[in-house]
């Protein structure tokens, strides 16, 4: 709990130093389309298959030529079933029950990035990023199921590629790749780790 109030209050010192950043350089809106994999045997265990229906959206401000600092918000949603077995549901009761988990990750993050080449059609970047991950879980045991949240820390490492839509245009498309740690301890299993790819677009915001 410690360290959540600590990563709120950093939150906020940095959605005050973007607000004296974006009145002298212009705000940026990005939004990505993910696809995320467990990355962690523990994950896995829970849920080994992609998880498609992801997005990122966040806002940036340059505070130097080539560094941005902003906050993200992100959406991953994993769902597995398993097969029919037998379940133990203690002495003497037995479960015949198809198996469901269903997890969903909403970090919240401070982050910042660094665009490595200033020019060209194709532009580089780092980006990392450190905050607070909304964790939805519930698993299913037939038709009953006991959902549960959790507030965890979470950060991020990115590197990708940003493409210009024109000589002129300081819009571009943003394709990359992620490794997100996600610390758990939760029923055994000590975090939800994962990796992805995205696709989207940066846009100025006037």
């Amino acid at each position: 709990m410690q360290s959540i109030r600590k990563l709120t209050l950093a939150l906020t010192l940095v959605a005050i130093t973007a607000t004296g950043a974006m009145a002298q350089h212009s705000l940026e809106f990005n939004f990505n389309y993910n696809i995320n994999f467990p990355a962690s045997t523990d994950f896995k265990d829970l849920v080994n298959k992609p998880a498609y229906k992801g997005f990122t959206a966040g806002f940036a401000w340059p505070v130097m030529d080539r560094l941005r600092i902003g906050v993200s918000f992100g959406y991953n949603d994993y769902y597995q079933k398993y097969p029919r077995q037998v379940y133990s549901n203690g002495p003497g009761s037995d479960i015949s029950a198809v198996l469901s988990n269903s997890i969903q990750q909403l970090p919240l993050l401070a982050t910042v990035d660094y665009t490595i080449l200033k020019e060209g059609f194709v532009r580089p970047y780092a980006g990392a990023g450190i905050g607070i991950n909304f964790i939805g879980f519930d698993q299913y045991l037939g038709e009953f199921d006991n959902p549960v949240n959790f507030t965890k820390l979470a950060a991020r490492g990115e590197l990708g590629i940003l493409i210009p839509l024109s000589n002129y245009s300081t819009t571009a498309l943003r394709i990359g790749g992620s490794y997100n740690y996600a610390p758990f301890k939760e029923y055994g299993f000590k975090n939800l780790n994962n990796w992805g790819v995205h696709a989207g677009i940066s846009v100025p915001l006037h």
